[in-house]
């Protein structure tokens, strides 16, 4: 019975208490949420060192809190940042999520942070970094990804629109050295971000670029930087190949290499040719019709006609029918005097009949 009384007397000053603070500390409290306020007096929260990790109750505290300035979270059991999870407490300048174990970052986890200068998420286990991710830059002064898990980063086009020079911190992850970070490199080189630690921001792999300054790798020697595809190497500005010719050559397997030509030109040349050689073809049939009439047709030649000719023909006559005189062969002679032309039916006269079968009887 008194330890009840004894936390809701402590429960109500503590509200009480929130009411009239502008900094409110609960660090170190072993608290699971986020407590509730209901204060617009409150512009700064520090809950670190706590078991907090961020649910949707926590999100539906941070609405008590409508003119807080600076959120710190650090030290609490918090693994991913959901989406627009900030958006309630737009005001927001500081947020501070150190030493934690976050995994997961989601592009629009800081949407709605219009005013923030201040972001840190150093000593996480963050492996990767959404390159479109919503941070608004306007105002971001510093942030801090050191101690992480990132081996490589692409998020110029995210911070694209810095009102002010940024200080950012990148020491202590694994950098990969190869041609994917060039583009990283560059930005760091031709632009207002500041890198902070930068002696100490260092290329952990391959082992030969080892201990060599991320910020520098665009000068490396071709035979120390390692590009292990065509992917890594468009995806690096065409300024810095400009820049740097040094890097035409690259090292493929501890082996110099020249990129070679591939066979595609010689394909797009014999498609160009065939098209072309199909369309002269084609504009030829239309303009000059008659040359395939030539060739696909086929002509029949009229046969000759001859001089007219004389014939004799012998023909048996018998001139005794109904008497009784002897029979007697006389002989009859025809004389042709017009050639007999056939008109043209289709057929053609066949001039090896033998006379001698006209003459049988």
């Amino acid at each position: 019975m008194h330890i009840l009384l004894v936390i809701c007397v402590a429960s109500l000053y503590n509200q009480v208490r929130c009411q009239d603070l502008q900094e409110r500390d609960l660090s170190g409290g072993n608290l699971t949420s986020i407590p509730l306020c209901n204060s617009e007096n409150v512009t700064k929260l520090i809950l670190s060192q706590n078991n907090i990790s961020l649910t949707v109750e926590d999100h539906q505290s941070l609405l008590s809190y409508p003119n807080l300035m600076e959120l710190n979270l650090s030290q609490n059991k918090i693994t991913e940042l959901k989406g627009g999870y900030f958006s309630a407490i737009s005001k927001l300048e500081v947020l501070i999520l150190r030493n934690n174990h976050i995994t997961s970052i989601e592009e629009t986890s800081f949407i709605g942070l219009k005013n923030l200068k201040i972001l840190d998420l150093g000593f996480n286990l963050i492996t990767h970094l959404p390159a479109n991710i919503e941070i608004p830059s306007l105002h971001l002064q510093a942030f801090n990804l050191q101690n992480n898990s990132l081996t490589t980063l692409d998020i110029k086009e995210a911070l694209r629109d810095l009102g002010t020079s940024l200080n950012i911190t990148l020491s202590g992850n694994p950098w990969n050295c190869n041609c994917s970070l060039l583009s990283l490199s560059f930005w760091l080189n031709n632009s207002t971000v500041i890198l902070e630690n930068e002696n100490i921001t260092l290329c952990a792999m391959p082992k030969n670029m080892t201990d060599h300054k991320i910020k520098e790798i665009n000068n490396a020697p071709s035979d120390l930087l390692s590009c292990r595809g065509s992917s890594d190497i468009l995806s690096t500005p065409t300024s810095l190949f400009s820049e740097n010719a040094t890097l035409a050559n690259t090292s493929i397997n501890g082996t110099d290499a020249t990129a070679t030509k591939g066979n595609s030109w010689r394909f797009l040349i014999g498609v160009i040719i065939v098209g072309l050689v199909t369309s002269l073809l084609i504009l030829t049939a239309v303009k000059f019709p008659r040359w395939y009439d030539f060739i696909l047709s086929y002509h029949h030649q009229r046969l000759k006609e001859e001089e007219p000719y004389m014939f004799e023909e012998e023909f048996t006559v018998d001139f005794n029918m109904g008497s009784n005189e002897k029979n007697q062969d006389d002989i009859v002679v025809f004389e042709q005097t017009h050639s007999f032309v056939p008109e043209e039916d289709g057929f053609i006269e066949d001039k090896y009949i033998e006379e001698h079968d006209i003459t049988e009887s």
